[in-house]
């Protein structure tokens, strides 16, 4: 009787690491370049386990940009653009299984 318990104790911790595992999602910060030399395409800068660390990441970024006297402009929490004589930047948090780029083999 306390082996079954056990193995159903174990059982039971398994199913709930694998749901909450799933639930989750990583998020990845993108940033795409418009200056005059820069390519249009969107790259990676880094990965969180959250929204909301990438999304906190992407405004501490817009902040210090906007206080090196770059004109911000955030579009919604998850995106920002920043522009100066320099160029423009912009950056957004997407979750890892959205590539802005497109779908592979689409050109890029």
């Amino acid at each position: 009787m306390l082996r079954t318990a056990a193995s159903l104790a174990t059982v039971m911790l398994v199913v709930v690491s694998v749901a909450t595992a799933s639930a989750e999602c990583a998020w990845v910060l993108w940033n795409r370049p418009n200056g005059p030399d820069a390519p249009e395409l969107w790259r990676v800068v880094t990965g969180f386990g959250t929204r909301d660390h990438c999304v906190h990441e992407l405004g501490r970024r817009g902040t210090s940009w906007k206080s090196s006297g770059w004109q911000v402009m955030f579009n919604g929490d998850a995106r920002v653009a920043a522009t100066s004589q320099a160029g423009v930047l912009e950056l957004m948090c997407l979750p890892d299984t959205v590539d802005p780029r497109g779908p592979k083999g689409s050109g890029r």
